[in-house]
């Protein structure tokens, strides 16, 4: 199952990106209204459904990104903030999930399936896998201990 993940293994190098990698998604794909005055630096995207509100002020001092939910049947509302230099892509994620919540939970695959469909042995067992349901090798048998 191919995977479209890019992860920055070193935060820093992520650095905090333009925010239409964010914006520009919600706007277009996921039908987000914009509410702007050209007098104030400040973007506010709300949902279809009216239930959230992602706004982005750049403020020296507080959060530059902001995404409300409101309360709704059973689940609570929520909020959470980034700062100026959170990465886009952590965002992105964020939103992501948020536009697209029936996206079922699969479960985890499995590390050896690209492996095995090439044609490659499996893999040998290691002293980390120690404890993990992985075939043992046949081994001397040692007597038992007194």
């Amino acid at each position: 199952m191919p995977h479209d993940i890019d992860i920055a293994l070193v935060r820093y190098l992520a650095g905090p990106g333009a925010p239409a990698w964010v914006t520009v998604p919600l706007h277009r794909a996921c039908r987000w209204s914009t509410a702007q005055d050209p007098l104030v630096p400040r973007v506010i995207l709300t949902s279809p459904d009216q239930l959230a509100q992602l706004r982005i002020t750049p403020d020296p001092a507080g959060p530059w990104w902001t995404l409300h939910h409101a309360h709704h049947g059973d689940q609570r509302a929520w909020s959470v903030a980034f700062g100026a230099h959170t990465p886009v892509e952590i965002i992105a994620a964020v939103t992501d999930a948020l536009t697209d919540p029936a996206t079922p939970l699969a479960a985890p695959d499995d590390p050896y399936e690209t492996l095995r469909a090439a044609g490659s042995p499996p893999p040998r067992r290691s002293h980390l896998d120690r404890g993990h349901d992985l075939p043992r090798r046949p081994g001397p048998s040692r007597p038992p201990r007194p």
